[in-house]
């Protein structure tokens, strides 16, 4: 069955190190398509200064060279947290036939049992764990999630097959930019940040005066 990769964020702002990691998602898994979700109101972070219509302006821009790439404003739409099990089902009744895969970080993965009904996101999807750059190349797994692992050579077939409940890890990790530091050096008028950005979404950033002191 077709393989549809979701990959949600604050994107605040989405940089270079979100759409290689989605390109090489995209090469990998051979998914049909990317979901990008920007996140309205993250449960586990404090809701950006930045707005969700600019983030989600500049998802738009940054992806727009690439058809498979597709902006998705399901949190957008609804009021409360963004929770993803919520996010999740309202996909699997868009896509009743596709595999899903959430995309997420190492470290939100370790973060997991913490999440909004976590143990429920293998009924709805697969997890494909990115490594980091800056952690160690190893993935500890929950007990409940004990023999879903695959490995990434194989996954692509594994997560096509069926339609949700295994787990996979990406040890490619992808350019080490963090949205952190992207701000930080936007704020400092820090022209080395532009090359980390594509070049439209820079360009929106400086029009609409954002992560401005």
């Amino acid at each position: 069955m077709e393989l549809i990769g979701i990959f949600g964020g604050t994107f605040n702002p989405i940089h270079n190190g979100h759409l290689v990691l989605a390109q090489t998602v995209l090469d990998t898994l051979h998914c049909t398509q990317i979901r990008v979700i920007p996140a309205a109101v993250p449960p586990h972070k404090e809701t950006p200064a930045v707005t969700a219509q600019h983030r989600t302006a500049m998802v738009k821009l940054a992806i727009q060279s690439q058809p498979k790439f597709v902006l998705d404003t399901c949190e957008l739409d609804r009021q409360g947290p963004s929770y993803t099990i919520e996010t999740l089902h309202l996909l699997r009744t868009r896509f009743p036939d596709q595999a899903l895969c959430l995309m997420m970080g190492q470290d939100s993965y370790q973060k997991l049992p913490t999440w909004h009904r976590w143990l429920e996101l293998l009924d709805y999807c697969h997890l494909l764990v990115v490594h980091r750059a800056d952690k160690e190349q190893s993935l500890t797994l929950p007990p409940e999630h004990k023999g879903k692992l695959v490995d990434i050579a194989t996954a692509p077939q594994a997560f096509a097959a069926q339609a949700n409940g295994l787990i996979s890890f990406l040890t490619e990790a992808p350019p080490d930019i963090s949205s952190t530091r992207t701000r930080e050096q936007l704020c400092q008028a820090d022209n080395a940040v532009r090359d980390q950005i594509p070049p439209a979404v820079w360009q929106y950033i400086q029009e609409n005066r954002l992560y401005q002191t």
